[in-house]
């Protein structure tokens, strides 16, 4: 099986490692006979495994002095109390902080709540009584007429035919277009006063009492 040069020099690698089976492992040492170039990558490779084992076995071999419990101990009773008040004071800075932070965000959020309940120019009014004059005591009778609207006609010809305000008109049908397209159903409120009554005020007829008089002379 022949291979590439990019595959032989990744197969090195892997045989470096011990990581090739038989069948690739062929095919490259067929490939390392008529490549020379192949063979000293291949070759560099190895020296290379073989400083790195050395330098690493020098190092393993070397091993640190123990330490004398005594000086564990020193070390423990100075550092220890220390690092016990370090991590205290780590620990109450955080919480400090994540409440702040909590504090700020629950703050952040009431004010986006309240500021969807009330948009931005509205103004809440407080409820006024309602003061009641005479004239609520005329309630009016109003009764809704169903009117196709004709070509050429208009809100104030409509009002003034059916002698109504332009405004009923338009409050009625809750519409804000004037202009009217013709077979459109209109609602038109037709409202009429109750009939009052007239009181008259009582009249009184004045009637002359004459009285005579005699004299007697003396």
């Amino acid at each position: 099986m022949q291979i590439s040069h990019e595959e032989a020099r990744r197969l090195i690698h892997f045989k470096a490692d011990n990581g090739l089976n038989s069948l690739h492992e062929e095919a490259l040492d067929s490939h390392l006979q008529v490549c020379m170039e192949c063979k000293k990558y291949s070759e560099m490779i190895k020296d290379t495994e073989v400083v790195l084992q050395q330098t690493l076995r020098k190092h393993w071999n070397i091993h640190p002095l123990p330490l004398q419990v005594d000086a564990i101990y020193a070390r423990i009773s100075s550092g220890g109390i220390g690092s016990i008040i370090l991590a205290i004071r780590k620990t109450a800075i955080g919480i400090a902080v994540a409440t702040f932070v909590l504090f700020i965000w629950q703050f952040t959020n009431i004010r986006e709540l309240s500021s969807q309940q009330t948009p931005q120019g509205m103004v809440l009014l407080a409820p006024t009584p309602l003061t009641h004059t005479a004239t609520d005591t005329l309630q009016s009778e109003c009764n809704e007429i169903r009117y196709i609207v004709q070509s050429g006609d208009t809100l104030d010809g409509i009002a003034r035919q059916f002698s109504i305000t332009r405004e009923s008109i338009l409050r009625a049908n809750r519409i804000t277009v004037e202009t009217l397209t013709p077979s459109r159903e209109l609602i038109l409120p037709i409202c009429t006063l109750p009939p009052t009554k007239t009181t008259h005020p009582p009249t009184f007829t004045i009637t002359p009492v004459f009285e005579s008089i005699s004299t007697t002379p003396g």
